[in-house]
């Protein structure tokens, strides 16, 4: 459970960071070769790509573990000698 938090938390920062270094990245570079506001869209979009990359990395993750929580919780099926 305390994995699970963990790595909703850290994907909350990774998708806030992944915008702002995205977005302010591209300003200054604007800035630098006087090219406003292209390459800080540019910025703003692949840091939006790499956010959703990330949720999309945190579902995936969350999504395994409960599958093998659940299968460790489930009991196996006890086999019917008749079937043979």
């Amino acid at each position: 459970m305390w994995r699970v938090a963990g790595l909703t938390g850290s994907a909350g920062i990774e998708v806030a960071l992944a915008i702002a270094i995205g977005y302010f990245g591209g300003r200054w570079l604007d800035r630098k070769f006087g090219t406003a506001p292209i390459v800080t869209v540019i910025g703003f979009a692949a840091g939006v790509g790499a956010a959703i990359k990330a949720l999309i990395r945190v579902t995936r993750d969350y999504q395994n573990n409960l599958k093998q929580e659940d299968k460790l919780e489930t009991p196996p099926v006890p086999e019917d000698p008749d079937a043979h």
